[in-house]
């Protein structure tokens, strides 16, 4: 193998390995998380085989699905011991094997979200770095680019280390990423980049993100050399006067302007955003040149961050969130999705009876502690739930000797808010001040002191 060919092998192992380095840390922050992609990747090919009548092939979906959280920590763990491999240049032989494996694996699943429209984000990067199905395609793509010729030169390329010190990284590696993975599992992710993250304002995220609506063109004309600004939207701007076209009715409006003048931003009145020239309209094109280059692009609105947080009273039905989160007062949110987790439900003569597990009846104890010394202090309380039968939710009060009020939300909400069933939230008005495992819950003390 020649030195150029060497030099860039090296700089694609260096690329290839970073990348999966990369990739799999964030997903390893957040393992729950990208189970949760997973599986919806899952439960999505098990609804079109179902639907073509594969039934045969819907039942491995379906039990992908059931693993997808095992699946994805070994998937992570994998990802990162392989680019850490691949940049140290151990066992290529093997680990080009594996690197085409899930390289294809990860490009079949975004190729099929991509051309059938399954699932909106693929969760290569997590929360941290959203694509949309089309790019997490062309990512792989790139990838597949990069790890043929790796595959290609597999028996050429030599290691760094020695035999016996290239077993002891594959094993030191799996090892720390494994026990990393699962702490961040069994507590939180070390890194937060959602919506709902420590310091952050639920009412601002469930924001329209306003987009940038007017287009300005700033025109020279090319027979008298009179320079005018068109806007498309004439009526959404300040401090702006209207001029018509006197020749034709139909033009845009526009208005003559100093030829030295520089561009300048135009504030639009409804976004408060500026913009500037974009291009030539085409029907200016023969008469006009664009007088000075031109700056920002149109761009639309963007969906809010929190599209279907509610807080739903089990008695009226109604939205109750915005009152919940408008005080100025502490208040915990505990977030149950599966009320399970303390107990099972059986139907009797009597109506439905909750029974409560060893396990379950000890965690509600250090949440109802700790709801009733925070209350002493003046913080307020409640438990949202995706729970909508109220005989399962009397007889959990019941049997559990709480008065919490209780609140109906959206699944896929709860699940993005925190990473645990149950989990603690704190909030402040509607900010974020605090979040826990049902692992980690605090005692009083530590909350007063951390944040009183």
């Amino acid at each position: 193998m020649n030195r150029i060919l060497q030099v860039l092998l090296w700089l694609t192992r260096l690329g290839v390995g970073g990348l999966f380095i990369f990739s799999g840390l964030i997903k390893a922050n957040d393992p729950l998380g990208f189970s949760y992609k997973l599986e919806e990747y899952f439960e999505e090919f098990a609804k079109i085989f179902t639907e073509h009548g594969l039934g045969l092939l819907a039942h491995p979906m379906e039990w992908l699905a059931y693993i997808a959280l095992p699946m994805s920590m070994f998937i992570v763990v994998l990802e990162i011991v392989l680019g850490v491999l691949t940049i140290l240049g151990v066992q290529m032989k093997k680990v080009s094997i594996w690197l085409s494996v899930l390289i294809l694996f990860f490009t079949f699943l975004t190729f099929v979200s991509w051309k059938y429209d399954l699932v909106k984000t693929c969760g290569c990067f997590g929360d941290f770095w959203v694509l949309t199905p089309f790019q997490s395609f062309m990512k792989d793509v790139i990838l597949v680019v990069g790890i043929t010729p790796i595959f290609i030169y597999r028996n050429s390329i030599e290691s760094f280390l020695s035999p016996i010190g290239g077993q002891l990284i594959i094993w030191v590696s799996s090892i720390i990423f494994f026990l990393f993975t699962f702490y961040c599992f069994r507590h939180l992710p070390v890194a937060d980049h959602r919506a709902y993250a420590v310091g952050n304002s639920l009412f601002e995220n469930m924001k329209v993100v306003h987009g940038n609506p007017l287009v300005l063109y700033k025109l020279k004309n090319k027979q008298t050399g009179v320079v005018v600004e068109v806007a498309d939207f004439f009526d959404d701007y300040k401090n702006w006067e209207q001029y018509v076209d006197p020749n034709d009715s139909s033009a845009l409006f526009y208005r003559e302007v100093d030829e030295e003048l520089d561009i300048k931003y135009i504030e639009i009145s409804s976004t408060g955003q500026k913009t500037m020239v974009e291009e030539v309209p085409e029907e200016y094109k023969n008469d006009w040149i664009v007088y000075k280059d031109t700056t920002i692009t149109f761009s639309p609105d963007k969906d809010p961050k929190i599209m279907d947080l509610v807080a739903e009273s089990l008695e009226s039905g109604e939205d109750e969130l915005q009152g919940l989160l408008s005080d100025s007062i502490y208040r915990f949110m505990l977030i149950v999705r599966d009320l399970d987790f303390y107990g099972t439900f059986e139907n009797t003569n009597d109506g439905v009876v909750f029974i409560k597990s060893a396990k379950g009846e000890k965690n509600y104890d250090i949440v109802q502690r700790l709801f009733v010394e925070a209350a002493a202090e003046g913080y307020e309380y409640n438990v949202l739930t995706t729970e909508i039968d109220d005989q399962k939710i009397q007889a959990f009060k019941h049997e559990m000797d709480t008065r919490v009020n209780f609140y109906s939300s959206n699944d896929i909400e709860l699940k993005t808010m925190i990473r645990s069933s149950p989990g603690l939230i704190l909030f402040k008005k509607d900010t974020v001040v605090g979040k826990w495992h049902y692992n980690d819950f605090p005692i009083f003390e530590e909350i007063k002191n951390d944040y009183k």
